[in-house]
């Protein structure tokens, strides 16, 4: 399922980007930008400079908006939860 880009908030919320997973409680606050559409652009722009996993919350609705993750896999299988369907 896609979400629309400015489908939450307006385009004058303010949206947090994060470097860490989503689910750990261990991810760093990096900045707040304003407009889903700019911050999602912007967190692109951290993960290309700096790679890593990084995402975007909207405190208002409390919901991750956004994904990027450009760490490198140095070879490495992935783990059970995110293994493709059909893959050994």
């Amino acid at each position: 399922m896609s979400i629309p880009k400015e489908s939450f908030g307006t385009r004058n919320s303010w949206f947090d980007i994060f470097r860490g997973h989503y689910l750990e409680k261990d991810a760093i606050w990096l900045e707040a930008v304003q407009g889903l559409a700019s911050a999602r652009d912007r967190m692109k722009q951290i993960a290309a400079n700096n790679p890593g996993p990084y995402f975007v919350y909207c405190c208002g609705d409390q919901l991750v908006l956004g994904i990027e993750n450009t760490e490198k896999s140095l070879g490495r299988r992935p783990s059970a939860k995110h293994a493709t369907a059909g893959a050994p």
